[in-house]
């Protein structure tokens, strides 16, 4: 999917946010239900929509926000009309009464069609909308920044490759067209409260072969004004801010979870200038987080790399109070992954990769957590979860051993201050993603992320505390 310098005119009233959408995708289809013929080969099918929905509840307490699966029932692409508004409350320090604060995601879904009935490509959007009770303009002002950003993208390419490449594969030298072209766009909110609104927008494309591509984006909103927030207004001093954070990713680059993942180590300047363009960087529940797409500074494989700067580390470098989070501390980190380069098989020493006071008496533990490993001697997996030399592995197998044929384990995990009756115990967070009965809207599995909490005695060594819906790291997902 290619960004265009210039969209299509947008309106830019809230409660006409359904003909934006229409009109952002006008470049990929017209969007009719009728199968009316364009060309020798192709004409365009019909168009489908559902909606999600994502909310947050008070920042006084954490910050949660709720997103469902998709509801393949047809909605109204309006806030006003949609059967899925959730409200929250959120209460600000400047704020006399509580604001309602509503994401709503809209999601749209569009298929272009050969005169055979053959699906030759989808286009799926899915655009969340904002509703905030009492400050209505500001609202208006973000769904106004948001529908405009969406309308700088365009199928149009792709969509004439899926049309060439079909006639050809009809062709006396053809091929199979098994797949149909794609492109995509979703989001979800990373953080959500009385200062900031944040979204992840990922855009991808499939025009056959192996796999897709995707980029990542991200969107970050002041919630009292409107505004799209600039990195260079995170602190007083930005310039040092800047500098420090840079330095503070180039030392992360170096650990041995990061490695892994990069081509080699990133030079300075590599770092610079992929991780502080304007679109690079999200707020989230951990800190603020800095993408790095595939291809930039890692291969496809490593996915999107996330590099994180926890929010007591931005305090400390200068982040302003105005975006100060306050819900439960959350440091998301990504599992060990290291290869031998004689072998080629998993390095699984116990050698800390990082430390944390799991137990709060003052002393921090070293951890090395690798997650889900193969044991190349058997051929079985196994958990291996190091904390100061010793393997508490067999712990986690024990709660996640019967689901873990059914899902599988994400690549990162959290050091998390869980809920306990002395107001939050240091603990660690296994993210785990359950398959479920049936498909969703796209017609793939349907998910239920989880979160299992582990805490940490000397004494007692790790041991298994709760688990709750979603994932501790993000809003929820449910």
């Amino acid at each position: 999917m290619k960004r265009k310098k210039k969209s299509l005119t947008l309106q830019t009233s809230t409660a006409l946010l359904a003909a934006l959408l229409a009109v952002s995708l006008s470049a990929c289809g017209t969007g009719s239900k009728s199968d009316t013929n364009v060309g020798q080969e192709i004409s365009n099918g019909a168009n489908t929509e559902v909606s999600d929905q994502t909310q947050t509840e008070s920042a006084e307490t954490d910050t949660d926000t709720t997103q469902p699966e998709d509801n393949t029932e047809d909605a109204e692409n309006s806030a006003e009309n949609s059967d899925t508004n959730v409200t929250n409350g959120l209460l600000g320090p400047d704020t006399q009464a509580s604001s309602k604060v509503t994401v709503i995601f809209q999601k749209t879904l569009d298929e272009t069609k050969a005169d055979n009935g053959t699906v030759i490509h989808t286009n799926s959007v899915q655009m969340p909308v904002v509703s905030i009770e009492g400050a209505e303009d500001i609202a208006k002002k973000i769904n106004e920044d948001i529908a405009a950003y969406y309308g700088t993208f365009s199928c149009q390419d792709t969509v004439s490759m899926a049309k060439e490449d079909y006639a050809a594969s009809l062709g006396e030298d053809g091929w199979d067209f098994i797949i149909s072209y794609s492109t995509d766009i979703s989001a979800k909110v990373t953080r959500m409260d009385d200062a900031v609104i944040s979204f992840e927008i990922t855009f991808s494309d499939y025009t056959g072969g192996a796999h897709g591509n995707y980029g990542t984006v991200g969107r970050n909103y002041n919630v009292k004004t409107g505004d799209l927030i600039a990195f260079d207004e995170l602190a007083e001093d930005d310039a040092a801010f800047h500098a420090t954070v840079l330095d503070y990713m180039i030392n992360l680059a170096e650990t041995p979870a990061y490695k892994s993942k990069l081509f080699g180590p990133p030079s300075k300047n590599d770092m610079d200038s992929v991780l502080f363009t304007p679109e690079s960087w999200i707020f989230t529940k951990s800190g603020i987080s800095f993408l790095a797409d595939p291809y930039v500074l890692g291969p496809f494989s490593s996915g999107t790399i996330y590099f994180r700067l926890p929010y007591e580390k931005a305090y400390d470098l200068g982040l302003k109070e105005d975006y100060c989070y306050n819900g439960n501390f959350v440091d998301e980190r990504y599992y060990i992954d290291t290869y031998d380069p004689q072998t080629g098989e998993q390095v699984v020493d116990g050698e800390p990769d990082c430390y944390f006071d799991l137990d709060g008496d003052g002393t921090e533990e070293g951890l090395a957590l690798y997650g889900q490993v193969v044991d190349p001697a058997t051929g079985e997996s196994r958990y291996a979860f190091y904390i100061d030399g010793k393997d508490y592995g067999d712990v986690i197998n024990d709660e996640l051993q019967t689901i873990n044929t059914n899902g599988y384990m994400e690549s990162t995990y959290a050091l998390y201050h869980a809920d306990g009756p002395d107001g939050g115990v240091p603990a660690i967070a296994v993210l785990f993603t359950e398959f479920g009965e049936g498909e969703d809207a796209n017609g793939d599995p349907v998910r239920y992320p989880r979160s299992y909490l582990f805490g940490y005695t000397k004494e007692k060594g790790l041991y298994y505390l709760y688990s709750e819906d979603g994932f501790v790291t993000l809003p929820n997902q449910s």
